[in-house]
């Protein structure tokens, strides 16, 4: 089934779906939010430590690399993983100074 790459990739989509599908359901159910990230998001080029975005670093194959900036060792999955959250969380500090400015307008300071 593996070796038929275009069941594969639907499988896999699938499979995906799904576990995005639970993720809706659970963070609804107990009244939490999900931030979804944009899918072409340079998550992986950005350095995690001084935000300078690497374009050279394309190639998947690279599994390691050197900031040309601030000269930091990057593993190239943990980088993207800390940009993904800084990512969701300046899109969650975006809804709440939104949600801040409008309530201090009226009084509200909670």
């Amino acid at each position: 089934m593996l070796k038929n790459h275009k069941l594969a990739k639907s499988l896999s989509d699938a499979s995906l779906q799904e576990i995005i599908r639970q993720l809706i359901y659970k963070s609804k159910w107990k009244g939490k939010k999900i931030y979804k990230i944009d899918t072409y998001y340079p998550s992986s080029q950005i350095c995690s430590k001084c935000g300078y975005k690497n374009e050279k670093i394309k190639n998947l194959n690279i599994r390691h690399y050197e900031c040309p900036k601030c000269h930091n060792e990057l593993d190239r999955d943990y980088n993207a993983s800390e940009n993904i959250m800084f990512e969701g969380l300046k899109q969650y500090m975006k809804e709440v100074k939104i949600w801040t400015n409008c309530n201090s307008k009226q009084g509200n300071y909670e």
